[in-house]
């Protein structure tokens, strides 16, 4: 058996799927993995799992050049003949557009998961309008669609992009290795808020900056990290100037990337945060709550799955940068036996709901559905 999985990004697949990639090559089958050829994806390419095979190809994941998405739509169809795959996953918007209408021309089993419902479908501009209608339309052609929380599930049936027949909902996201993320005993002698995104304004990124500056004001000595990387090609993009002030005013220390965000995350000071406007189910919160790490982020769906409010961290309001701050003092001012007490409520949490092994189960499953009906 022969599973193509198709991506906007290499380092996507490797960070969030590597287990389930790993799965299916220990289970005998063969593995492809397609992503955009990038600079960066040079280095990744080291890591890839042996005995997969790697196709990096030209696309540019912000690009509104119908042009170019159909050379992207053109260079997939190309591979997945030559290929000639059992099933294809396809994450994220390009892909799940191009790539299932190209795996459906092939008439290969396609499988669309749908992570988080971005500015395409939150915007009104005549782009988006037609970007939605490509989604849907593409959508109702995959043979299944997987979503990360029930509210995307049910907004995806209700705007009919797609039929219950199809829709399969992962209770707890993408899920965590959990002998890699391993619980690490907290001390908090002091507080350290991280926040592990990419660098986008619908991260909450002003809203952490703006936050910063309002707990300064009264705990001058807390640290706010910020890691992930800049993201140049989307539009809700912070421009690298932009960061660089805010640390040049020493509201924030930005980190840049890493591939061992264990090694940042394991501090025995850090409260993990994510302010996001939208997610499907946040893979850098399940992490910490592996880890143990408290969690104050924004009470949306993708968000929340991750909060017992009040037990292992806070739900603050989103787009509200006194909301977050107002929770960040809370936590500061906490008896330390609290903040040690949700430290384990997290890491409790994250065996009880975001292992991923039980991801594995689902994927198998999938597979073997759609592999009896051929």
């Amino acid at each position: 058996m022969k599973i193509l999985f198709c991506d906007n990004a290499l380092t996507s697949l490797l960070n969030f799927r590597s287990d389930v990639i790993s799965y299916f090559l220990e289970s005998g089958c063969e593995v492809v993995l397609v992503a955009p050829k990038i600079e960066k994806n040079r280095q990744m390419e080291k890591i890839v799992p042996a005995g997969c095979k790697v196709y990096t190809i030209e696309m540019e994941p912000a690009s509104v050049n119908p042009l170019k998405d159909i050379a992207y739509f053109g260079r997939l169809l190309k591979i997945y003949r030559r290929e000639s795959p059992d099933i294809v996953f396809h994450y994220t918007i390009k892909p799940n557009i191009y790539g299932t209408f190209a795996a459906r021309l092939c008439r290969f089993k396609t499988v669309a998961m749908v992570a988080g419902l971005g500015y395409v479908f939150t915007g009104n501009s005549l782009l988006n309008k037609i970007s939605c209608l490509l989604y849907k339309s593409m959508l109702l052609l995959s043979h299944k669609v997987i979503s990360l929380n029930r509210r995307n599930y049910k907004l995806l049936l209700d705007r009919k992009f797609a039929k219950k027949k199809q829709m399969i909902l992962f209770n707890g996201g993408e899920g965590v290795n959990l002998e890699q993320y391993s619980y690490k005993k907290s001390r908090f002698d002091s507080v350290t808020f991280l926040m592990v995104a990419r660098i986008l304004y619908d991260k909450g990124y002003n809203e952490y900056v703006e936050a910063a500056r309002i707990v300064k004001n009264k705990y001058p000595d807390t640290k706010f990290k910020l890691l992930g990387p800049l993201d140049v090609v989307s539009p809700m993009g912070v421009p690298e100037e932009v960061v660089n002030k805010d640390v040049a005013n020493g509201l924030i220390e930005y980190m840049g990337i890493t591939n061992n965000v264990q090694a940042i995350m394991e501090h025995p000071n850090v409260v993990s945060v994510l302010p996001s406007y939208h997610e499907g189910l946040s893979r850098s919160l399940m992490e910490a709550c592996a880890m143990g790490k408290p969690i104050i982020t924004t009470n949306i769906p993708g968000c929340r799955e991750t909060v017992d409010n009040e037990v292992n961290g806070f739900l603050v309001a989103v787009k509200k940068a006194d909301s977050l701050a107002e929770a960040m003092i809370r936590f500061i001012e906490l008896p330390k036996e609290k903040k040690l007490a949700m430290s384990k409520a997290s890491h409790k949490k994250a065996l009880k709901e975001f292992d991923v092994n039980n991801v594995l189960i689902q994927y198998r499953d999938i597979v073997d559905e759609l592999l009896e009906k051929r």
